[in-house]
């Protein structure tokens, strides 16, 4: 699996942890996804444009503050944060998604060899939030950690087969 793959994997990853966050929302589903483009910002970090299908049988659900961290052995290698976006009610979309991945401050860019590892990979955990705004106003927001990303990729690949 190429670098660009992995890191579109993580993104739509910290997406689908902050959608499965909430309890009404659990039929919400990503159907694909397509890279738009990337673009470097320094060498600190990186633009990820992406094209995103999700199907939402639920309400319409806004998602704010989404941002997350990758980490091996406690160290966080990179935040990602995505701008907000609303996912209309019962409605299959594509939607246009900018995500920013930074080099976290603790990390070092031989650390992003990381990424060309898939065994290395497999040791990293991500931690996510998401605040959902509903018609009735925010709603607490969602917070999961240490998932381990051996299980996010390993899903994503067994979906494929």
């Amino acid at each position: 699996m190429n670098p660009r793959r992995r890191l579109m994997i993580l993104v739509v990853s910290v997406m689908a942890l902050a959608l499965a966050g909430c309890g009404k929302v659990k039929d919400i589903t990503v159907t694909s996804l397509q890279l738009e483009s990337i673009a470097p910002q320094g060498l600190k970090g990186i633009d990820v444009y992406m094209a995103v299908g999700i199907d939402n049988p639920a309400f319409q659900i806004g998602l704010e503050d989404i941002h997350g961290s990758l980490k091996h052995s406690g160290k966080v290698l990179g935040r990602v944060t995505m701008d907000p976006m609303v996912l209309q009610r019962k409605s299959a979309e594509i939607y246009h998604v900018k995500a920013f991945l930074s080099l976290g401050e603790e990390a070092r860019l031989r650390d992003l060899l990381m990424f060309t590892n898939i065994e290395k990979l497999y040791e990293c955990t991500v931690d996510m939030s998401a605040t959902p705004r509903l018609k009735s106003g925010l709603g607490a927001p969602i917070t999961l950690k240490d998932i381990p990303l051996k299980k996010l990729l390993e899903d994503d690949e067994n979906e494929k087969k």
